[in-house]
């Protein structure tokens, strides 16, 4: 992780400036405490179970995060969508064609980064909103998913993904589901992608002035989403062993939400896949105090747009001088 030094203002608190340079400190402090209410509340945790159940949100938190990132708006609201289609391919095309092994994990990704791809083209090319764009594609999506999957499809027990919700050679499988986008993202870091990436969701004029090929780069960023968003879908396959068309929409603004909670500017060029994972755990560790202290699920979507707000409303307060900054 790294992070830009944001400049000092005469008299400027110190919490204030600690936030503006690292933005997921307030998801990392929500998270640790929401961690310690549940530890109190259920005494046995079980902590691969939760870890199972966290990581479909964390990766669709990871794949929401890159056309954040990149600017102008750059919000992806077909990344739901794809994460069922990938889930619904694995389980119903892929796995009882004998394509379900190791091997489908690639071919999800780059279906998924299709997608994404498709989605950044046609903001480029034809300047729309990607909101827009990405909203028209959410339908376009769902309407394949119906289409393929009429029905819930059932994942063999008996399939090698399963595992990822449970225990691989004593190791959590979740925690190998998480490494696979963070392993990505930091590789990535070795590239100038991702300083190109902030460059461009800072200043898309500054960057294209610097050399920086901007229209490329934020399609990039929309295909790297999609092909996080297919491993998503396999990781949501793998602890529900049912591919369901149903759920195309059950995660795509609850990711959204966890980004911004996480840090990551909706206005582009501050964030990261650090903060993408504690806003992550934070939503979900106060679904799972909800749950304990019997709480309504009919709450759940004020309560997400609750803490959307706040993030929002935190995030412009701290945005100031806080472009570039990134973990």
């Amino acid at each position: 992780m790294s992070a830009v030094a944001a400049p000092r203002r005469a008299g400027e608190p110190r919490l204030r400036r600690l936030l503006r340079r690292h933005g997921y400190l307030l998801a990392l402090g929500l998270t640790i405490v929401l961690l310690a209410v549940n530890l109190v509340l259920q005494p046995n945790f079980g902590w691969i179970a939760q870890l199972a159940s966290f990581a479909p949100l964390a990766v669709a938190a990871a794949a929401s995060m890159p056309s954040i990132v990149s600017g102008r708006g750059g919000i992806d609201m077909s990344i739901g969508p794809v994460m069922t289609l990938s889930g619904i391919v694995f389980a119903g095309y892929l796995a009882p064609n004998g394509l379900g092994g190791l091997e489908a994990l690639p071919i999800l990704m780059l279906l998924g980064g299709a997608i994404g791809a498709v989605n950044g083209l046609i903001v480029i090319w034809l300047r729309l909103s990607p909101i827009v764009v990405t909203l028209a594609m959410y339908f376009i999506v769902i309407g394949i998913n119906l289409k393929l999957a009429p029905t819930p499809m059932r994942l063999a027990d008996d399939n090698w993904a399963t595992s990822l919700a449970g225990s691989i050679g004593g190791f959590p499988g979740p925690l190998i589901s998480l490494a696979i986008p963070v392993a990505l993202w930091a590789l990535l870091g070795l590239t100038a992608f991702r300083r190109n990436l902030y460059a461009v969701g800072g200043n898309d004029a500054t960057a294209f002035t610097a050399g920086i090929a901007v229209s490329a780069v934020r399609v990039v960023a929309f295909a790297l989403g999609g092909a996080f968003a297919g491993i998503a879908g396999l990781v949501l396959v793998a602890l529900v062993r049912t591919a369901d068309s149903s759920t195309s929409s059950a995660y795509t603004l609850i990711a959204i939400a966890a980004v911004a909670l996480g840090g990551t500017s909706l206005a582009g060029g501050a964030g990261g896949m650090t903060g993408a994972l504690l806003g992550a755990a934070s939503i979900f560790l106060v679904q799972s105090v909800l749950a304990d202290a019997q709480v309504p699920q009919t709450w759940l979507p004020a309560i997400y747009g609750a803490m959307l707000i706040v993030a929002v409303v935190v995030g412009a307060l701290l945005s100031g001088e806080r472009t570039g900054r990134r973990a």
